[in-house]
């Protein structure tokens, strides 16, 4: 381990980012990252906001199984994925819960909601949803459509007249339970709320039978052309995750990755629900990074929290980002505001849920709190908050309109 963290330092590549005075953060901590999971593992949104928008947008873990290889970078789709146009990734969420993982893999990569993903990261685009494993690898249409050697129609659940939950349940009876027979609910942006209707069944489709999909994963397909291996440090990568056996994989793929984009990305311990009556765990162990990761609480935050709450200013729900400094960034003096602030972007500023928000008041919020709120447990900054003077600020409680 010492001489693969020497190595990529003698090569130029930085372990950790510092942030004035030698105090030394991450850009997002594992730890964060592992909480994240968790919260997105258990939100169950109907949409995203509007009806045209799916919850797989902002809820739910979106991941790969993936195995490491010469031949091409893990995070890549597969050369036969390329020429059909679309490769699979898998959905889990608490109402969308499996116990396996395809091939009974144990290691692979978590990309972000792509409504959370950081600003200059790609955009996937998420084209069709099976409810079990789809053997996309033989459909036509980017893995979506017609399966070749079915035994009855595989086309597009809405191509057949089927359209809940129920009645794809019922054709998969019919077909004796055969993954070539089913078919797959189109969640594509360009059919709008009908996609949303259409992943809401998918998953409620999961539920149905006497154990329901529990022993097989779900399969999601997305474009490769969406997905472009030429800029890797931009694809959406949130973590890299194991199962039992897979750590040594994910360790390789944190370094590949690494050295290959300069993106350190935390390796995250997934355990998969073994009944319908357990729940997935993400947890964030410092010994299973291959390369040493910086203690947030050796810098000004210790983590931050997206909360969406209701503004009595605005009379509407607006995003709020809930702070929660270390001991050193609670006492830091106004010779150190510049330091904690920087921190404070260079972590969650590009966040789209500061950056489509911003009215430029987060730094003056910040030093109102150092003011009148130091103690508070957490730190509530609003993005859309705008720039005013400091005596403005405090009059409003750090939250001026």
């Amino acid at each position: 381990m010492k001489f693969l963290v020497e190595s990529l330092i003698s090569a130029g590549f930085g372990l950790l980012l510092s942030y004035g005075s030698g105090v030394q953060a991450l850009e997002t901590s594992g730890a964060q990252v592992a909480r994240e999971l968790q919260a997105l593992y258990n939100d169950t949104p109907a949409n995203c906001g509007t009806a045209s928008m799916p919850a797989f947008l902002c809820s739910g873990i979106i991941f790969r199984a993936t195995v490491p290889s010469t031949a091409y970078k893990s995070w890549a789709p597969s050369p036969p994925a390329v020429a059909s146009g679309g490769f699979s990734f898998s959905y889990l969420r608490v109402d969308a819960e499996f116990r396996r993982l395809v091939r009974d893999e144990n290691n692979g990569f978590i990309i972000y909601p792509p409504l959370f993903a950081p600003v200059g990261n790609q955009k996937v685009n998420i084209l069709c949803m099976f409810p079990v494993d789809g053997a996309t690898n033989v459909r036509a249409e980017k893995g979506c459509g017609v399966a070749q050697g079915a035994e009855s129609n595989s086309d597009l659940c809405h191509r057949q007249g089927i359209y809940t939950a129920q009645q794809w349940y019922d054709k998969r009876v019919a077909d004796g339970f055969s993954n070539l027979s089913q078919c797959g609910f189109n969640v594509r942006d360009d059919a709008n709320e009908k996609a949303t209707i259409s992943f809401n069944e998918a998953i409620k489709a999961m539920g149905l039978g006497d154990s329901g999909t529990i022993h097989q994963q779900n399969e999601m397909r997305l474009a490769t052309a969406a997905w472009d291996v030429n800029v890797p440090e931009t694809l959406p990568i949130k973590a890299f995750f194991y199962l039992p056996g897979g750590l040594e994989d994910a360790q390789y793929d944190q370094k590949d990755y690494f050295s290959t984009t300069n993106v350190l990305v935390p390796v995250i311990a997934m355990t998969l629900p073994g009944t319908r009556a357990q729940d997935a765990n993400f947890v964030f162990n410092a010994g299973d990074q291959a390369i040493k990761m910086a203690n947030p609480m050796d810098g000004y935050i210790n983590y931050a929290e997206w909360l969406k709450r209701y503004d009595p200013g605005t009379r509407k729900e607006e995003w709020s980002l809930s702070v929660v400094p270390t001991d050193r960034g609670r006492m830091a003096t106004a010779q150190s505001t510049d330091s904690v602030y920087s921190e404070l972007v260079k972590r969650y500023g590009d966040d789209p849920r500061w950056v489509n928000n911003d009215g430029g008041g987060m730094r003056r919020q910040l030093v109102c709190h150092f003011n009148i709120s130091r103690n508070k447990p957490e730190w509530n900054l609003e993005p859309f908050r705008p720039n005013v003077s400091h005596d403005a600020a405090v009059a409003a409680g750090c939250n001026p309109i």
